[in-house]
C-alpha cells in the first residue's frame, strides 16, 4: 500500500513539475532553469506529501522520531541522489533507447533510489524502547523486576 501512496505523490508532484516547467517556459525562462525551479518547488511539496500522506504512520512527534527540520534536510539530500540517480541511467539509456523511454528508466530507477531512503532513513521508523527479555521466545517478555508486583502487595525492588 505504501508503494502506491509513493506513487500517487510522485505522479502528483511530476505533474507539478511539468507545468512550472511549462508555464516558466511560456514565459521565456530557458528550459534548464525552468526544468530546475519546478524541480525545486515540486520537491518541497513532495517532502509535505510524502510526510502526511505515503509514511504518514511515521509522523511526528513521536518519541525516537526525527525532528522535522532534519527530516526535510535528510529528504533535500535524497532528492538530489534521486537527481543524479536518474540524469546518470537517463545519459545511458538514452544511448540505447528512444527518449521517452530512457527517461521511463531514469525515473524508474531514481523513484527505487527514493523510496528506499525514504524508507531507511528519511522516514525510518523510531527504534524500540528496551524490554527486558529472557526466555527463548520473543513472547517471553517480562516487567523489569522493579515493577512485578508481589503477593504481599509490594514490588520486586522493595
Amino acid at each position: 500500500m505504501r508503494l502506491a501512496r509513493f506513487s500517487i505523490v510522485g505522479a502528483a508532484c511530476f505533474a507539478i513539475q511539468a507545468g512550472i516547467l511549462l508555464a516558466l517556459r511560456e514565459a521565456g525562462v530557458p528550459d534548464t532553469a525552468a526544468n530546475a525551479a519546478g524541480f525545486l518547488a515540486s520537491a518541497q511539496v513532495n517532502f509535505l506529501l510524502s510526510s502526511a500522506f505515503t509514511w504518514a504512520d511515521r509522523r511526528l512527534p513521536a518519541p525516537g522520531a526525527r525532528p522535522v527540520a532534519a527530516r526535510w534536510a535528510a529528504f533535500q539530500v535524497t532528492v538530489a541522489a534521486g537527481l543524479a540517480c536518474n540524469t546518470a541511467v537517463f545519459a545511458l539509456a538514452s544511448r540505447l533507447a528512444p527518449p521517452v523511454a530512457a527517461a521511463a528508466v531514469a525515473v524508474c530507477a531514481g523513484a527505487l533510489l527514493t523510496y528506499l531512503a525514504g524508507d531507511r532513513l528519511v522516514f525510518r521508523r523510531r527504534k524500540a524502547e528496551p524490554t527486558d527479555h529472557s526466555g527463548d521466545s520473543l513472547d517471553d517478555h517480562h516487567r523489569p523486576a522493579a515493577a512485578v508486583p508481589r503477593p504481599n502487595g509490594g514490588t520486586a525492588a522493595d
